[in-house]
């Protein structure tokens, strides 16, 4: 298993956020994430990456236990992908972009024109090139999650984590993002783990899902088993109906009742 999470649990002081998380995601394999607003999706993503250190349980990334690796051992098994990307300095884009070399170079060496092909490779590979002499502050919140999701695919880690990777792009760009990712998984073997919003993005392209309630798995599986319009309307508490489309996708379409 390229992603193995075993008994995760974490918490702020007496407060638990995730209780016996445990997951495993093969390689190569989109997994996404589901659940309500304040589930513990992003939390699940930083203990992945060693960002906060689960009390008790393990993860392992690619057969390494994230607990006893350094910093520079993490940064090259998995890249993080935030949800939010605020300003930085006015690099151009290619600058931001070849940032995700760093695990990979000694102290104090800077990146030389091998890394700099690979992170416009990586552009190109998005079809982001027409970005990259760009100041990466100048460019809308969609173009900036295209740009992070290059410095991800340069820094060629084999696990990669995405937290709300469709926030900020409008509707074409929400599928032609998750299509490229889900492509990055078949063609490089990628594992990717994705917190996602929307479930009808994950039913379209993950492979497996997990759907969070509460910081406990509810339910977990291939997508095309887990994603019921049953499991949906018990992960979000709501009546969910399913619209079946001749020749295309499961719709799920949330049905409100009025107050």
């Amino acid at each position: 298993m390229s992603v193995a999470c075993n008994g995760l649990c974490w918490g702020y002081g007496r407060r638990p956020v995730l209780e016996d998380v445990t997951f495993f995601v093969g390689k190569g394999e989109f997994c996404a994430v589901l659940g309500r607003n304040g589930s513990g999706k992003t939390t699940l993503l930083h203990c992945l990456c060693g960002l906060l250190q689960p009390d008790p349980g393990q993860v392992r990334l690619a057969g390494m236990d994230v607990a006893g690796a350094t910093r520079g051992q993490i940064a090259r098994a998995v890249s993080l992908m935030a949800q939010e990307q605020a300003d930085i300095f006015p690099f151009r884009v290619l600058d931001v972009v070849v940032m995700g070399r760093t695990p990979h170079l000694s102290p104090g060496q800077v990146p030389g024109p091998a890394d700099y092909d690979l992170a416009m490779a990586s552009l190109a590979e998005l079809r982001a090139e027409s970005l990259a002499k760009r100041n990466f502050n100048r460019i809308s919140g969609g173009e900036r999650q295209m740009v992070m999701l290059a410095r991800a695919l340069t820094q060629n880690a084999p696990v990669m984590l995405l937290d709300e990777p469709t926030s900020h792009l409008d509707f074409n760009n929400q599928d032609r993002l998750l299509q490229r990712v889900h492509s990055l998984c078949h063609k490089h073997g990628i594992t990717v783990v994705a917190a996602v919003h929307d479930p009808n993005l994950a039913g379209r392209f993950s492979d497996q899902v997990v759907m969070m309630h509460r910081g406990r798995v509810l339910i977990q599986g291939a997508a095309d088993r887990v994603m019921t319009a049953e499991n949906l309307g018990r992960l979000y508490q709501t009546d969910i109906r399913q619209a079946d489309i001749p020749d295309g996708p499961r719709v799920f379409v949330a049905i409100n009742s009025p107050d």
